[in-house]
């Protein structure tokens, strides 16, 4: 009794539709999701930047000097369990002005574009993106600009 004509699916129609909805919910989801994910390393990389900055002041609070390297500061227990590299994987560049300049300490991570400087113009934004974070002494020279 079973009938071909009678049994129940889902025509191609259906089948072609459904795709084209849950590719343009993709095309939808999908870069905001990566820009989400872009913030959230960004927020981790002040965040350690921050720890580093607070490590190196108490460190010259102890020695009356600035430390030299990130290396210095996790040798000598002012950092802990601390990544040499930035979230997107490249180093940190970490450098500090000798007592008789004044001192200090200078960080940066090249963000995501793991270049110096802006990106090239996107084409859905009217300017470069600038992905760079920079801190000196404790205060943030260059932050991430939204697009």
């Amino acid at each position: 009794m079973s009938d071909i004509a009678n049994t129940r699916g889902f025509s191609i129609i259906e089948l072609i539709v459904t795709v084209a909805i849950l590719g343009i919910l993709a095309a939808i989801t999908v870069p905001a999701l990566m820009e989400a994910l872009d913030r959230s390393r960004q927020s981790r990389a002040m965040a350690d930047m921050r720890v580093v900055g607070n490590a190196t002041a108490t460190m010259f609070v102890d020695t009356g000097d600035w430390a030299g390297s990130l290396l210095e500061l996790d040798t000598f227990g002012y950092l802990r369990d601390f990544s040499p590299n930035d979230p997107w994987g490249t180093a940190w560049h970490y450098h500090f002005a000798p007592k008789d300049n004044l001192g200090g300490y200078h960080m940066r991570s090249l963000g995501s574009d793991r270049a110096n400087g802006p990106a090239a113009p996107d084409p859905w934004t009217s300017a470069p993106y600038e992905p760079d974070i920079e801190i000196t002494n404790g205060v943030f020279t260059k932050a991430p600009t939204g697009q």
